[in-house]
């Protein structure tokens, strides 16, 4: 019963948004990732009003903790990174393409040390997949795509669970 809710809570808004929200990203690290107990989510609080109540909300739901690094400029991107990794997050979240940490430069510090630490990472799109991200979502009208990079899935010694495997959608780096 519990799995049949969490997979109504997931689809329930894919008819009615074009971006995946906060708990479908959240419930798919859960679904990559069962043991996820910390989620770090580096993004730029200023541009979000509310986004930590709401991803407390969410993170509720599906039974992690989130913290938030919050990243105002490219020279905070290492400091937020490092306090992430001492504070034993399991995944780290990219929030949004337009934040400071999704910065090419940013980008590519992230992945790079996140993998060499163990540490999946979700990007807000498939081009960032492409660069090393574990996966992103995109909702196209009642359709979720699941992008995965497949080569850090394997590094990270992650499977992508059988019930997502007709949406996802391997991307070659």
């Amino acid at each position: 019963m519990k799995r049949i809710i969490l997979f109504l809570i997931f689809f329930q808004s894919m008819v009615f948004a074009q971006r995946a929200t906060p708990l479908q990203y959240l419930y798919m690290m859960k679904s990559l990732k069962p043991e996820v107990q910390k989620i770090g989510v580096l993004c730029e609080l200023s541009k979000y009003q509310g986004l930590i109540e709401k991803l407390q909300r969410s993170a509720y739901s599906v039974g992690v903790k989130i913290i938030v690094a919050d990243v105002k400029e490219l020279k905070d991107v290492s400091q937020r990174f490092g306090d992430l990794v001492k504070n034993g997050v399991d995944f780290i979240w990219i929030f949004d393409e337009s934040d400071v940490s999704a910065h090419p430069i940013a980008r590519e510090f992230i992945i790079k040390n996140a993998i060499l630490s163990k540490i999946p990472v979700a990007v807000p799109n498939a081009e960032f997949v492409k660069e090393g991200g574990l996966f992103s979502l995109e909702i196209s009208g009642d359709d979720v795509k699941v992008y995965v990079n497949n080569k850090v899935a394997n590094a990270l010694q992650i499977t992508v669970p059988e019930n997502y495997k007709e949406r996802v959608q391997y991307v070659v780096n």
